[in-house]
């Protein structure tokens, strides 16, 4: 059965021993004596220098030399109290090769947290019996910039301008939709089915993950968490007997959901762009954004590429208009509108997108948690 788990956490100013910086040092098992809070799980198998896979660090501004750079202007600048980061563990099953596991870690990346400063890390211990335990830490930035302004980092970390102000004299506006436990449940079901659409590609099409809770998905049992070494040492005196007694049949009801979820959501394109376009439409649909109607604009021409290469029928070229400044912002109110009238369906699957009148359109107008592994 492959594992599955996705953590959330939020270090906030003053509240956090070691902050942001701490946690990407450890991230990059850089001075991991530096991240205090965190040094328990550090020296939990005592093998932290040998677990890193990989690493890096995406949509830094121009100031930052990498991510710990950015997150230590953070911890000086932000207000005291503030949200800092937040960090995200996410598991990667042991199932998928190496490179595979490479694969769905970037596609995760790019589906919901491309547009935010972030660092992140590759991590994969291996247990005293031998197994390997992959996961790919992640920590963010609310602030997600939105014009092109040079900022120096303490203007970065400022308040964002009202109404009223100029938006380049002033900080770089937090995103808000990150908050709330419903946002980590879409972000939890958004993982299980790119990491699904991963297994199977690599051929493991008997096997899958949930992001539902045990009680949503109709079992009896409780989840087995791990906290403390005592904790630990009994959830472990537990394990043969939850692989050879549930999770069989836990895997069988996770595959039969997995065949469901495709069909309902009209999946048949598994490729890595095709997944991560439909999970990243459904996840940011509430956004409208110009950057993210031009995504789901996107979106749309790759589906209909791929129904008409699938049924071989030839595509017409769509007749464009010359962008010029006086028509930028019809061009983009077009866009808009284009995606807002799909709203529902563009979650629905690429069948769903090949209506005519949106190809009319298109034509027209160019178009938080327990720490710990669980069993």
């Amino acid at each position: 059965m492959a594992l599955y788990h996705v953590h959330a956490s939020v270090i906030s100013k003053g509240k956090s021993p070691g902050g942001s910086t701490g946690f990407a040092q450890y991230l990059a098992r850089e001075q991991t004596d530096q991240a205090r809070q965190y040094a328990r799980y550090v020296h939990r198998d005592g093998r932290v220098d040998i677990d890193l896979v990989a690493k890096g660090h995406e949509a830094l501004p121009s100031w930052a030399r990498d991510g710990a750079h950015f997150f230590l202007m953070a911890d000086r600048h932000e207000r005291k109290g503030a949200t800092i980061a937040r960090c995200y563990e996410i598991a990667l099953p042991r199932e998928l090769s190496p490179d595979a596991r490479l694969e769905l870690a970037a596609d995760l990346r790019s589906t919901f947290f491309m547009q935010y400063p972030h660092t992140w890390a590759m991590h994969n211990p291996i247990d005293k019996r031998g197994q390997e335990h992959p996961h790919m830490h992640l920590m963010l930035s609310e602030r997600r910039p939105t014009d092109d302004s040079e900022r120096s980092p303490k203007q970065y970390f400022s308040r964002a301008a009202t109404v009223d102000q100029d938006p380049a004299t002033h900080g770089v506006r937090k995103d808000r939709s990150w908050q709330g436990p419903a946002r980590l449940h879409e972000l939890r079901a958004g993982v299980a089915t790119l990491t699904n659409a991963a297994l199977e590609r690599e051929g493991f099409g008997n096997v899958a993950v949930s992001h539902a809770s045990l009680r949503a998905q109709g079992h009896e049992r409780q989840a087995r968490i791990y906290t403390t070494r005592q904790n630990r040492q009994a959830v472990e005196a537990q394990r043969d007997i939850l692989h050879r007694e549930y999770h069989p049949w836990e895997n069988d009801m996770n595959v039969l959901t997995w065949h469901r979820q495709k069909e309902r959501e009209g999946i048949r394109d598994l490729s890595r762009d095709a997944m991560v376009d439909h999970v990243r439409d459904r996840f940011w649909q509430h956004d409208q954004s110009l950057v993210r109607v031009r995504e789901r604009a996107q979106s749309i021409e790759r589906t209909m590429d791929w129904e008409y290469s699938r049924t071989g029928r030839e595509r017409r070229p769509v007749q464009t208009l010359e962008r010029t400044p006086t028509r930028e912002r019809t061009y983009d109110a077009a866009l808009a509108r284009i995606t807002r009238r799909l709203g529902h369906s563009l979650g629905h699957g690429r069948e769903d997108t090949m209506g005519h009148g949106l190809q009319a359109d298109l034509k027209s107008h160019d178009h938080e948690q327990e720490r710990g592994m669980g069993y």
